[in-house]
């Protein structure tokens, strides 16, 4: 699946540049310019990572920083020409993951761009929570989430994602999601919390993109792949 990096820098020059070189190595990538246009698009998108250019005219890419990490710890790069190492300590205290000066070559972000994608894969699994869109739902604590917002579910909706998660991506028949009797009336109960679960998760629960139903058979939930 292609992964979707965010720059924010108010460098013209630089943003496309970058854009060319990383859309080469199949990243999705979306440019902005200043402080204010990039609090706006984090309100309504989620990105596999960000990175941030550490001064700009509306603000400071640290303030940035926070930001990110308060909404969903997304991985987040912090790009300066102010390369001390008290400002290198200062970035990484506001929750950067990394800290490039610039200039530096493309070819040295890309390496770190992919550690540290290949870093939050992994403490993602080992967290046990599954992703799907703007959700995440965590198997330990049978939580979902979208973006920072809980969402709540009954026991019964909460057993029926787990086992829509423990085969996502593929079908599950509808008898397989039954817990009593597989009569027809069981059968049916099963279609009305799915109704109820799309509710919850779906933004129109008639055209599903999480949740989709095989015909006749059952249901399939669409998760992120990693």
């Amino acid at each position: 699946m292609e992964q979707n990096i965010l720059i924010i820098d108010d460098d013209e020059r630089l943003r496309e540049l970058l854009k060319e070189y990383l859309s080469k190595k199949k990243y999705k990538i979306f440019l902005v310019d200043d402080f204010s246009s990039a609090q706006e698009i984090l309100e309504y998108f989620i990105f596999d990572l960000i990175i941030v250019d550490r001064m700009m005219p509306s603000g400071d890419g640290m303030d940035l920083i926070k930001v990110i990490k308060e909404k969903d710890n997304t991985p987040a790069i912090l790009l300066t020409a102010m390369g001390g190492t008290e400002d290198i300590i200062q970035g990484l205290k506001f929750g950067a993951d990394d800290y490039l000066s610039k200039p530096f070559e493309p070819e040295e972000l890309y390496l770190r761009i992919q550690k540290l994608l290949i870093l939050f894969k992994f403490n993602q699994k080992k967290n046990k929570s599954i992703i799907f869109g703007d959700f995440s739902f965590n198997v330990d604590a049978m939580q979902l989430k979208k973006n920072s917002d809980i969402i709540y579910l009954t026991e019964s909706e909460n057993k029926l994602l787990l086992k829509l998660i423990h085969k996502k991506n593929d079908m599950v028949l509808r008898e397989e999601l039954a817990e009593q009797d597989l009569d027809e009336n069981e059968l049916r109960k099963i279609d009305v919390q799915i109704t109820r679960l799309r509710q919850k998760i779906e933004s129109n629960p008639k055209q599903p993109n999480f949740i989709k139903t095989i015909r006749g058979k059952g249901y399939k939930l669409i998760c992120n792949e990693f």
